[in-house]
């Protein structure tokens, strides 16, 4: 083990610390993912009152939750209950939204105009698969209630690598 004082020496600093030295700089933005793809983690709520009291914006990652996450699926920020705490929202058009080209980045003023471009006929479809799942949640309890069904039958099959049911 090393000594303490290489410990601390090499300790990685805490988000309060580095959002307290963001302070002296004209911008401060806390990026994150919403729903982690790995392991399933959803991003904390706290995230959105800590970047509020150090003044910084909230900028969002959505690809692993638009689609899925939320009462009308529109993503992490609606499942916990912060919508308008998050300033900038980032997603692709071809997780959830089965293939289609592209992304999106939503946010304050002109911001979302820096990223803009010609859009391929298939962010077309992915926009009405958008509307679709906003219509109704059946077809997002549809995928739930196979989801219930199917994962117990992996892990009796023992498909995976799961290290818990």
């Amino acid at each position: 083990m090393p000594p303490s004082s290489t410990a601390s020496a090499c300790a990685r600093p805490t988000s309060t610390t580095i959002l307290q030295e963001a302070q002296k700089h004209w911008l401060c933005l806390v990026a994150t993912d919403g729903a982690f793809s790995m392991d399933g983690d959803i991003v904390p709520p706290q995230i959105c009152h800590l970047a509020s009291r150090y003044g910084a914006l909230v900028f969002v990652d959505e690809c692993h939750a638009t689609g899925f996450l939320g009462l009308t699926v529109q993503g992490t920020d609606e499942l916990l209950g912060v919508m308008g705490q998050v300033t900038i929202i980032s997603s692709t058009l071809g997780k959830a939204l089965r293939g289609a080209s592209g992304g999106y980045t939503t946010g304050p003023g002109p911001l979302p105009y820096l990223f803009s471009n010609s859009l391929p006929p298939a962010v077309g479809c992915a926009s009405k698969a958008l509307d679709l799942l906003m219509e109704s949640n059946t077809i997002v309890q549809s995928m739930a209630a196979k989801t219930q069904w199917f994962f117990p039958v992996t892990w009796e099959a023992q498909v995976g690598g799961y290290s818990e049911p």
